[in-house]
């Protein structure tokens, strides 16, 4: 169960956090740049999940954030995905 809240904490982080700094950041470094911040929260995220499930007595940390940094793994593909997304996106609005 805790695998599938990391999984779902990456895609949404993910997805969601590459959107607005690529609204904000022109050229490829705004793409970059919203790929490797959702890159960080999202081990950021990881790391927390892990130590708060050690901390409830559900698991090891490093364990636990062995599990989470695969389902991270997804992030590679999906955090550059959105931000090229939203980068077309803005193209095509402009015209």
């Amino acid at each position: 169960m805790i695998l599938t809240v990391f999984i779902l904490a990456v895609l949404l982080i993910g997805w969601f956090v590459p959107r607005p700094i690529v609204g904000r950041v022109d050229g490829a470094a705004g793409i970059w740049a919203g790929s490797l911040v959702a890159l960080l929260c999202g081990v950021g995220s990881i790391w927390a999940g892990a130590t708060a499930v050690e901390a409830m007595g559900l698991g090891d940390a490093k364990t636990e954030f062995e599990r989470g940094f695969n389902a991270w793994k997804i992030m590679l593909f999906i955090a550059p995905a959105s931000a090229l997304h939203r980068r077309r996106r803005d193209q095509r609005e402009r015209g």
